[in-house]
């Protein structure tokens, strides 16, 4: 039986792969990445670049067996030059050596002036080949026996392309969203946004789609608590009895009003429905995941490019991508401010939002009813209906007899804890190696074209206070990149003061005095804003929801900011511009702009300097 606090701290892992408002990517790989002699043992940096790159902790089984997304990929007839434009990313060490030199001539034919599709980047083949030799950065080929298949560059490798019907299965890792290419053989926005080249580890994968990829899966729907729901009311007569695991945490009461078909994200999207058929669904889930929708004059994204929702709460909350260098500066680990520890945040990665079957399991009920009430028990519901309607759980057969798939070292940690939400965590020693890999990535260096009389003029406008006319910009943020992110959680009426205009309370939590109540802002400029904490908040670190600081580095490798990517621009110069720009006004989202106000007209030069300064930003630089 747990507290309501204890519940508070299990809750807090959830926004494990959730992104934080200003970090960038683009970068360089370690020199601790490089081959190990061979009479030298492995170290722990070595063991974390390889479970970094191709650990999946069984997580193969949900994508190929429930998901299906290799399937997906072959029934599609996807190409090299389709995997690009949606932003995959191409090892070429991986490749054995006649499909490495195949991609070469691509490439120099590219270069010279062909058209990619009249290359061999447009043969469906050839991608089922790089699949097979693990060259597809962040999708990992297994035998039917569960090992791994060998990269197609080792010795190990025998040939042929990934067999779906011999039992071939493909998992994720993730060096998905967290690693790119030097593209050295193809850069980014020459075939599409991925690259080609030497393997960058920690840097963002830039323009990664991911929502379309999930689209490709023949089973989108295996993804559904992640996914932008319709939120009917829930059966009053559902099981909240969870053996004693919720005693004490739930609101007692009369039955919540209905929540009358609300749905919670980005634009005009109606959420999926809980009625329907599973075609119905699936061309809804296909919607969120690839539609668009107009706000200011722009074409928009439901579920942004260079983004990922790792929430299960039914909500449209995609956000984007943070990158996973030196996160020993990193604190805490979530851009809502709750996961304190790095492994903890890992391990909510690994069993539920890289495999999230393991809600189904009697932990994972309890924690999506500790963190939604009975909104949670309409997930869980509507989640088990699906994997059976769509046959994976097949007919008769308990759910826990076929789910979860992730390889877990322990179930036995108590709901919502943060060593493992749902009751689960994988292997100490990998979590323990992981860390030591990504602590000591190097930030990307500075781009090369920085003035710098500019930099340091904004440099001392970043560090001066507002009093003494500067941006007083380390009132939050570190003057120092060298040195941690503070842990402090900035309350969101702060961060958004249009926060309290409007609030649509989803479920009351008045019982639970640790947590606020599931409320979505619909007011403001930007009532989208606060999507990734509706259902999770802050207040295990001191009352109020709101997000944590991000690490300032490798700014230059973006073009939108804030967690949500609502500020963009056509390049980091002009998103940083953007985001600094009073212009946007005293209720936008983080309105800490240079000059403070446009009361005595605006000071463009200054800001310009600020922006380039923040571009510099990176480690082990002189401040």
């Amino acid at each position: 039986m747990h507290t309501g606090r204890g519940a508070a701290m299990a809750l807090c892992t959830l926004l494990a792969l959730t992104a934080c408002g200003g970090d960038g990517g683009g970068g360089g790989e370690s020199t601790a990445a490089a081959p190990q002699q061979r009479d030298a043992a492995p170290t722990a940096v070595d063991r974390g670049r390889e479970i970094f790159r191709f650990e999946t902790f069984g997580n193969q089984g949900f994508w190929t067996t429930a998901m299906r997304l290799p399937q997906g990929i072959e029934d599609s007839g996807m190409t090299p030059l389709q995997a690009l434009e949606m932003g995959l990313n191409i090892n070429t060490a991986a490749l054995e050596p006649q499909q490495a030199e195949a991609l070469r001539n691509a490439a120099a034919r590219i270069e010279a002036g062909a058209d990619p599709a009249d290359t061999v980047l447009a043969e469906p083949t050839r991608l089922n080949a790089w699949l097979n030799q693990g060259a597809v950065i962040g999708l990992v080929p297994f035998r039917a026996d569960g090992e791994r298949k060998p990269l197609g560059s080792s010795d190990g490798f025998t040939g042929g392309g990934l067999n779906l019907a011999a039992g071939d299965r493909l998992g994720v890792s993730c060096a998905l969203c967290h690693a790119s290419t030097e593209g050295d053989v193809l850069a980014p926005g020459v075939a599409g946004a991925g690259s080609a080249g030497q393997p960058v580890d920690g840097v963002i994968a830039r323009d990664l789609d991911v929502g379309a990829l999930f689209a490709t899966a023949n089973n989108p729907l295996a993804y559904l608590p992640l996914l932008q729901l319709r939120l009917d009311q829930p059966d009053a007569g559902g099981d909240d009895d969870q053996g004693g695991l919720l005693d004490g945490l739930l609101p007692s009461g009369p039955e919540p009003e209905p929540y009358d078909g609300v749905t919670v994200g980005r634009g005009d999207f109606a959420g999926i429905p809980a009625d329907g058929t599973v075609e119905e669904a699936t061309a809804a889930a296909r919607e969120y995941l690839t539609g668009t929708y107009q706000q200011d004059g722009e074409t928009r994204r439901y579920y942004p490019r260079t983004s990922f929702d790792g929430t299960p709460d039914g909500l449209g909350n995609a956000s984007i991508t943070p990158p996973f260098f030196r996160t020993d500066l990193a604190a805490p680990g979530s851009h809502a401010g709750i996961f304190e520890k790095v492994d903890d945040f890992n391990n909510q990665d690994y069993t539920v939002a890289m495999e999230p079957t393991s809600l189904l399991t009697e932990s994972g009920r309890a924690f999506l009813n500790v963190v939604a009430g009975r909104l949670g028990d309409e997930i869980a519901r509507r989640y088990e209906a699906v994997l059976r309607d769509t046959g994976v759980i097949p007919e008769g057969m308990a759910a826990t007899d076929v789910i979860p798939f992730v390889e877990v070292e322990r179930t036995d940690l108590p709901v919502g804890a943060p060593a493992g939400t749902v009751g689960r965590r994988v292997a100490q020693r990998k979590l323990d190696d992981l860390r030591a890999y990504t602590d000591q990535l190097p930030a990307p260096a500075a781009p090369d074209d920085l003035d710098a009389d500019q930099v340091a003029a904004g440099r001392a406008l970043f560090t001066t206070g507002r009093e003494d006319g500067g941006a007083g910009c380390v009132a939050c943020h570190t003057a120092d990149p060298n040195q941690p992110v503070s842990a402090e959680v900035v309350p969101i009426e702060t961060l958004y003061p249009a926060y309290n205009d409007e609030l649509l309370v989803l479920f009351e939590r008045s019982t639970v005095s640790d947590f606020s109540d599931v409320q979505d802002a619909r007011g403001g400029p930007a009532p989208a804003y606060d999507d990734s904490v509706v259902a999770l908040d802050a207040t295990l670190r001191g009352g109020r929801r709101g997000f944590a600081q991000p690490l300032l580095l490798a700014l230059d490798g973006k073009a939108r900011f804030l967690h949500d990517g609502s500020v963009r621009g056509s390049d980091a110069r002009d998103g940083l511009d953007r985001l600094l720009d009073p212009a946007r006004g005293e209720q936008a989202p983080h309105p800490f702009y240079f000059p403070e106000n446009l009361d005595q007209g605006d000071d463009a030069q200054g800001r310009a300097a600020l922006v380039e300064y923040l571009r510099s930003r990176t480690t082990d630089q002189e401040e």
